[in-house]
């Protein structure tokens, strides 16, 4: 039994030692241990594979950061901010992707003419190998509509590196003559700027102010007849009213402005019962819807025009 001292501590016995915890850091709370990398007991390397990423190419992930955050100053100053920065990130996203493989290899043009050809793939303006899988194909389907050629185009695309282009053309209609310029114009009469009238002569040939415009309806009724369109040499528009038919062999079918079709359906007649136009004359006038009037060839310049009265 050890001595007690009275008013004194006790002292204690080297069985009643224990080990002294650690002091207690202002607020309560324990002190955080060291943990780093050097300390004995952590394995090796455990701390720098913990605190580092690695990317499979630095380099480039850097310079993407540098090239957006330079293309964001950029538009913030220029003010055209959303338009600019989509643009500039569209085109870094599909040159990335034009890296694996996804670049334009060839172009696939459908209901394509020869003769329009060229003109439609100028207006492509894509090379080979260019970034093709975010390509802008509105725009590239504006670009092909502007062409004369065109009516109406469809672009898509064909993974991994097809562009395909599929258009509608303009009708060619006619060859169009007015102030001593020949133009081909469409089945709405309207000129087709890269057509050159020399590479259609078989096309009608129409005369005259406005005749571009009245050309439908009247090549749409000659072409109900043709042994008269075989005849025919042009159409003459008068007046921006009426129209004249002139015939290879010289003569004048004179139309009047209205019933142009009752005016051509009394010819028929005309034609099937009298073969009209194989006789021979220098002008038929069909002016008068109640009667025509048909100067023969071989009349003398004073010779008043023969009247025939259809039934």
């Amino acid at each position: 039994m050890p001595a007690v001292v009275r008013g004194g501590r006790r002292q204690a016995s080297p069985a009643d030692t224990k080990p002294a915890r650690p002091a207690a850091r202002a607020g309560g709370k324990p002190r955080a241990n060291n943990r780093s990398g050097g300390r004995k007991g952590m394995p090796a390397g455990k701390g720098s594979a913990i605190g580092t990423v690695h990317m499979p190419n630095e380099l480039t992930a850097w310079l993407a950061v540098f090239i957006i955050v330079g293309l964001l100053s950029v538009v913030l100053l220029t003010g055209h901010r959303a338009e600019a920065l989509g643009g500039a990130v569209t085109r870094f996203a599909d040159a990335r992707m034009a890296s694996i493989g996804l670049k334009l290899q060839k172009i696939q043009l459908i209901n394509v003419s020869p003769i329009a050809s060229p003109d439609i793939r100028k207006a492509l303006k894509f090379e080979k190998d260019q970034p093709f899988a975010l390509m802008n194909l509105a725009k590239v389907q504006k670009d092909v509509e502007n062409v004369g050629w065109v009516k109406s185009a469809t672009i898509r695309r064909q993974f991994p590196g097809v562009l395909i282009v599929e258009v509608v053309e303009r009708p060619r209609l006619a060859v169009w003559q007015h102030n001593g310029k020949s133009t081909v114009i469409d089945d709405e009469g309207n000129i087709i700027p890269e057509a050159q009238a020399m590479a259609f002569t078989s096309l009608p040939f129409v005369v005259g102010e406005g005749a571009n415009e009245a050309a439908p309806a009247i090549i749409e009724l000659m072409r109900q007849r043709p042994a008269l369109l075989d005849k025919t040499y042009a159409l003459q528009r008068v007046n921006t009213r009426r129209w004249n038919i002139l015939l290879k062999n010289g003569a004048v079918i004179k139309l009047p402005a209205l019933n142009q079709e009752q005016a051509l359906a009394r010819l028929d007649v005309l034609m099937a019962q009298q073969r009209v136009l194989d006789q021979g004359f220098a002008s038929i006038d069909l002016l008068d819807p109640d009667s025509l009037l048909v100067v023969p060839l071989e009349a003398h310049p004073a010779s008043p025009p023969a009247a025939v009265v259809l039934p």
